[in-house]
């Protein structure tokens, strides 16, 4: 048995007719007599009474066929459906790494929208720093990276890479940090500081030692941490300084809990936002609708320091 017998074989009985079945199925009455023929000797049953069998009347065997027909049938339309709906994305799954900060303050708004457009995609996400999201696109274990980096350019032989937005770092301390309520304060008074570290397994806290480093000064450092809510409360109860991704900290900003101090003629530090992945990563479905919404809807652009 094969698909197209079961068909012709289904559209006889719907018409109980052969002349109409052949018209709907687009084919000659000699073609569906010889498929029908052919299913019958492969069966090795007669599927239809030969008295008067152009008008299609099943035999009993025919009858128990038709049970299972309809339903394979039914069952290759729907599989074909589904198939349609991965290839056109709005079906599926796509795998996803970015940092700490971007997923905290920008990816739910992106995931939001693009969720938004195709309900149906699952995403599978997972936080890490830049060193290991590139791990992970190499080794296949994710689709995409949305990595941060000290420099706009990413460049590797085997990942492709689009700078997808960029955002300041900025210096923050507690609203009852004697340096709180400074308009702006020198680089000689901010090394007298003792700097909580945030980053340091990423490009990031290089990023912070390196300005300092070009400009002929070493920093205090204290604490090191990897969470970055952890950080910020740890300035709120004033246990240190910082400098923090300017993105993880704007509701903390403009409730109060941390402020912003402006160093004189410190470099700012900006980070690069880039969407990673492998260059013969196949572009179908859900992944080539997410790199399609990315370009499209640019949704993340912060540009400079508040």
């Amino acid at each position: 048995m094969d698909i197209k017998q079961l068909e012709v074989f289904n559209t006889i009985y719907k018409h109980k007719n052969f002349s109409n079945a052949a018209k709907e199925l687009f084919i000659s009455q000699p073609t569906v007599s010889a498929h029908i023929k052919s299913l019958e000797e492969d069966l090795g049953l007669q599927l239809f009474n030969r008295k008067n069998k152009a008008m299609g009347n099943l035999t009993d065997a025919g009858k128990i066929l038709y049970q299972y027909s309809t339903q394979i049938l039914s069952l290759v339309r729907e599989a074909e459906d589904s198939l349609a709906d991965y290839k056109q994305g709005h079906s599926g799954s796509l795998s996803l790494v970015t940092s700490h900060s971007f997923c905290y303050w920008i990816l739910p708004k992106i995931l939001e929208n693009f969720n938004h457009m195709y309900p149906s995609v699952d995403i599978i996400l997972h936080t890490e720093f830049t060193p290991k999201m590139i791990e992970m696109v190499y080794n296949r274990e994710v689709h995409f990276a949305i990595a941060r980096t000290s420099t706009p350019d990413f460049s590797d032989d085997f990942l492709h890479s689009e700078l997808i937005g960029q955002d300041p770092a900025v210096f923050v301390v507690s609203p009852h940090h004697p340096l709180a309520d400074s308009k702006s304060v020198s680089i000689e008074d901010i090394v007298q500081e003792e700097f909580i570290v945030y980053g340091k397994k990423s490009s990031f806290w290089p990023q912070v030692q390196g300005a300092f480093t070009n400009m002929g000064y070493t920093i205090k450092t204290g604490m090191e941490l990897n969470d970055i809510n952890a950080v910020k409360k740890m300035i709120e109860i004033n246990m240190g300084i910082s400098i923090l991704p300017q993105i993880s900290v704007q509701s903390e900003l403009e409730n109060g809990t941390i402020k912003l101090v402006k160093v004189e003629d410190f470099p700012q530090i900006m980070r690069y936002s880039n969407l990673i992945y492998q260059k013969d990563l196949i572009m179908t479905g859900a992944i080539d609708n997410f790199v399609k919404f990315i370009r499209e809807t640019q949704p993340y652009l912060l540009d400079g320091a508040i």
